[in-house]
């Protein structure tokens, strides 16, 4: 439930393309962990807004690189949980 009357700012910080690079990945995988941030981003907003029969398919990831654990997801992970 909603509550009405609350700031929802998504407030992950972004997260630079060359952070995924400094961890060894190469630029396909970076470009795909930005896409996955927009995908997160746009869900939570939709979501937030109230838009009724959303899907939210931001974590499906059928026929596309697996995410790999990285501390610096978290944030935006719990803007999509809360």
């Amino acid at each position: 439930v909603l509550k009405k009357d609350v700031s929802w700012t998504y407030t992950a910080p972004d997260i630079p393309r060359s952070h995924w690079i400094e961890q060894g990945h190469d630029e396909e995988y970076a470009g795909n962990m930005e896409g996955c941030l927009r995908r997160i981003k746009r869900d939570v907003e939709r979501i937030r807004n109230g838009e009724e029969d959303y899907y939210c398919a931001c974590l499906d990831y059928e026929d596309q690189l697996s995410i790999l654990h990285d501390n610096g997801m978290l944030p935006h992970f719990k803007e999509l949980a809360d």
